[in-house]
């Protein structure tokens, strides 16, 4: 199903509402790496599956790569889908090395930080498939600085014990609005919440320290 459209300039910084809006708690992972260095340890729920695909994408995302894009791809999606020259975030980062004329890999002088800031669950299909989406605050500082939206959609399968990229044909692509502001709102966008209760203990913890 087709999400809100909106204009690119949505995906711009821009006011944001006083509005309190809706939370989802996304559980935290357990900070083990799982395939081709993305954190892993996201329970069996939606909520795990956001937390999953928010990894997947952060990883491909800071190193800017197209080589870590196709290793990230081939190491979370399950057989049946898009190539990986033609995944969505693989798409993205070559814009991004198009843009700013950069090759196959980003400059040593160029950084880019992400921030998930907001989430939602489209639809789910019994236990093990849900169709899930991030939003996420974008800063790139490349002879100037940026900030910008991404948003990604992704259906998502739990398979060997944590969610995989599922096979067939992506879903819709996301509103890529600013997060916090109506449009987001209106977009079905929930303000991403960290779920501490999922954290594993650390060793040396105390009960009341937290």
């Amino acid at each position: 199903e087709p999400m809100l459209t909106v204009p690119e300039s949505a995906a711009f910084p821009a006011e944001t509402t006083s509005a309190k809006a809706p939370q989802i708690k996304i559980p935290t992972g357990t900070g083990v790496n799982g395939p081709a260095f993305v954190m892993t340890g996201f329970p069996q729920t939606p909520e795990g599956a956001i937390g999953q695909l928010a990894q997947i994408d952060l990883a491909v995302l800071q190193s800017m790569s197209l080589s870590t894009a196709e290793e990230v791809y081939n190491a979370w999606a399950l057989p049946g889908g898009v190539r990986a020259e033609d995944w969505w975030i693989t798409a993205s980062v070559r814009a991004f090395l198009s843009s700013t004329g950069m090759g196959e890999v980003k400059d040593p002088s160029a950084s880019v930080s992400l921030e998930p800031a907001a989430a939602l669950v489209k639809g789910t299909d019994g236990p093990d498939w849900a169709t899930v989406c991030v939003l996420m605050k974008v800063s790139a500082t490349y002879k100037s600085e940026g900030q910008i939206a991404f948003a990604h959609c992704e259906r998502m399968q739990w398979v060997g014990g944590r969610w995989m990229v599922a096979p067939g044909a992506p879903p819709a692509p996301a509103p890529a609005t600013w997060p916090g502001t109506q449009l987001a709102h209106e977009a079905g966008w929930r303000t991403w919440s960290t779920d501490h209760t999922t954290e594993p203990a650390h060793p040396g913890d105390t009960e009341g320290e937290h």
